[in-house]
Formats: structure tokens, sequence, C-alpha cells
């Protein structure tokens, strides 16, 4: 489990290095067309899904950095009895669990209710005539329904697309309706409702991490400049179009599982692409691209280099003990334990010792306290830490390094 956490820690690391890298360059070089933008982003998000499948051949032992919170975990596991304390390890876990559970429950019954909604929805017979003229314009159709449950127009559905309407589109000019029906068609058109799922999915699993949320934002945003573009080249009218997005830009947060109109913390950013025509040429525009992904690539290979995934090579590694042709290793650095202030105030004096397993390229594997010292003011910890620092010449058995489990004993004296 310590492990797992580790490697969802190494993950969160080079995510949050990915989207921060992402983020500034396109604002650096300012890519701010619709549809470069969402590709942009599209493998920005395709990078962060696959990035455990990209990691270089795991790392036998972790890096400086994760040994340092792997022999803090183990040490409060091993050294600690349940009975003085909490398993941080497990209550870590325990937590990172039960957010996603809340989060995945969040969004069923978000769902659940959106269901209810529906039920209730009915049909809209005046706008239908507009409705019809644009899905012939786009070859798409979906069902125009009212409600007095939604505040913002939504979207829902691909087999049988569904737009929610509220009431109040009956007393907006014809061309804002027009606007937002179109807009609304566009995304059906698009299967954008499968994309906003998979952004609820992923931000569930990712509650935590605030860089999972801005990149699922950033790729809501491009698909929404995207759907802009497409309106405004649709009913030629930019005016119309902004008054739309202005209309409902106050309103509530959209429920779970829908594709609204707008999202209030876009709107200024979808206002200015709206006032102002693209005006960079193809070939900036490839480079601009180009620039920006190689960036973000560089800057995520850096960050897996540095903070890779970590195995845990002596769990599936035989481990032997002296005798029967195996050779003990011999200890090449030896570190000396620290004492805690506590326990130089307890004067606490005496031994530790540990089981340890040294690996076949002379690093200490899993420590495991035989005879404690002291699990409550942190020498058993700090000779735990101290061990996972010495470097030995390994075992021997048939002229090969092997794992062999040897006796180490810490002692803590305190000067006079």
């Amino acid at each position: 489990m310590t492990l797992l956490l580790l490697n969802l820690l190494a993950y969160s690391v080079q995510l949050s290095v990915l989207v921060v890298a992402a983020l500034a360059i396109t604002r650096l070089l300012g890519l701010r067309h619709p549809l470069a933008s969402l590709r942009f982003w599209q493998v920005v998000f395709a990078g962060g899904i696959l990035l455990p499948l990209l990691q270089p051949r795991l790392s036998p032992q972790p890096t400086e950095w994760i040994r340092s919170a792997l022999v803090s975990g183990t040490s409060a596991s091993l050294a600690t009895p349940a009975s003085n304390g909490v398993d941080i390890i497990a209550a870590l876990a325990i937590v990172v669990a039960a957010g996603v559970a809340i989060r995945l429950g969040w969004l069923l019954l978000g769902i659940i209710r959106l269901r209810v909604i529906v039920a209730g929805a009915v049909p809209e017979t005046s706008l239908q005539p507009l409705a019809e003229s644009l899905s012939a314009s786009l070859n798409t159709t979906a069902a125009i329904t009212l409600t007095d449950d939604v505040h913002t127009p939504a979207t829902i559905g691909v087999s049988r697309p569904l737009i929610l309407l509220p009431r109040r589109i009956l007393e907006l000019p014809p061309g804002v309706q027009r606007a937002v029906i179109a807009h609304e068609l566009v995304h059906v058109k698009r299967r954008d409702w499968l994309h906003t799922v998979f952004d609820e999915l992923w931000c569930a699993l990712l509650w935590f991490h605030p860089a999972a949320r801005l990149l699922a934002s950033r790729l809501a945003l491009a698909r929404e400049m995207v759907v802009d573009e497409a309106v405004i080249l649709l009913t030629r009218d930019r005016r119309a179009y902004a008054h739309a997005l202005l209309a409902f830009a106050d309103q509530q947060p959209h429920l779970p599982g829908v594709t609204p109109l707008i999202s209030p913390r876009h709107l200024s950013q979808r206002i200015s692409l709206i006032a102002q025509e693209d005006v960079m040429s193809r070939r900036r525009l490839l480079i601009t691209f180009a620039i920006a992904f190689f960036v973000a690539a560089v800057a995520t290979a850096s960050a897996v280099s540095v903070v890779p995934f970590s195995s845990v090579a002596q769990q599936s590694t035989k481990v032997y003990k002296s005798g029967d042709g195996v050779s003990l290793p011999s200890v090449v650095r030896e570190v000396k334990p620290s004492y805690t202030p506590e326990a130089m105030q307890q004067k606490i004096q005496g031994s530790v010792w540990m089981k340890v397993v040294v690996l076949e390229s002379g690093d200490v594997g899993d420590v495991q306290i035989s005879k404690s010292l002291d699990a409550e003011y942190g020498l058993d910890e700090q000779a735990i830490k101290a061990s996972k620092q010495w470097k030995f010449k390994p075992g021997m058995k048939d002229g090969k390094p092997v794992a062999v489990e040897v006796t180490v004993e810490m002692t803590f004296t305190l000067k006079k």
C-alpha cells in the first residue's frame, strides 16, 4: 500500500508539471485558435491519462525524496503499535478512497436527479421550427424541452440527445434564442456529452489534485471555443451570441453529467474570443502548436526522470539467509542514527535490533524491527531511517549476488 501511495504521489508531481508547463507555454505563445487549442489540450489530457503507462523501466529503488517518505511510512507502520497511534499510510489510503467514493456518489446522485428533471420536462413547440431549421443546417437533431429545474440551457445524451431549456428563454429575443439552440445542437453534433461525463469521472478519481481539475477546465474551455466558432459561422451574429452567454452567466452551477451553455469561470475568455477574430496565420499556428507540444513534452519527460514510479524489487526476489553456500553482505557505508529531541530529554539509551534485507545491488530493502528500543519517541524510526542509507557489498551464492537477510544493531548512546 505504501508503494501504491508513493507512486500516486509521483504521478501527481508528473501531472502537475505537465499541466503547469502546458498552461504556461500556451499563455506565453498566445495559443488562442479554437481548434488548435482543443487539439493541444486533448493531447495533454491523453498524456495525463497515459502517464502511468509511459513510465520508463520501473526503478527498483525509490528516488531519494520518495525514499524518505517510504522510510517514514514504513517506520510508522512497523515501529508503532496499533494501540499507540494511527497507521498513517492506511489512513491516507482510506482518505483517498473515501474521496473518490464521495465524488462518484455525488456524480451518481446528480445523474439520478437529472433523470427526474428529464421525466418532468415538457416538449417545446414554439421553438420547434427554429430548431428544425438549425438541425437541417447542422445535419443533426435533438428533442427540445422546457423545465423549471435548470437555470441554464444544457445538453444530455448521445443516441437520443435532449436539450433542456429554462422557461426564461421564451422571454429572450429571437436572435438570442437562435444562438442558444444552435449552441446546444453543435454540442449534440460533436457528442460533447460523452466528453463531459468523462471529465466528471476524471475529476472524481483525482479529486485531491488541483492540476486534474485545471486540466479538465482548460479542455472544457477549448471545446466551448470550438463550439462558439461554429455557432458564429452558422448564425453570423456575434452580438446575439454574446448576449446569449451573458444572459445565463449568473446562473447556478450546472448539474453533473450535462453540457451547459456557459461556465461562469470561462465567461470573460469566451466573450473576448467572440469579440476578436483569430488572425494567426496557418504557418504561425503550426509553429506555435509544435513549440507548445515540445515544451510540455520535455517538461513532463524531465519530471518522469526526476520523480519516476518505483517498484520494490525485494517483493519478488528470493531472500536468503547465511549458510548453505550463501556469504554474508559486508558493510561499505554506514550511517549513524540521530537522536530525537524527545528521546534525548527522556535520556533513552540502548540498541535497536533489526532484520535487514540487503538486495543484489547492495542497497537496503525491507527493514523490520526485531527488538525495539523506543517506539514512542522516535528512536526505532531513526534506526530504520539510518539503516536505509547503508550500503553493502552484496551477499553471494554460486558466484552471483543475491538478496540476503542480516541482523543489524543500531546503538544509541548519549554523550557525556
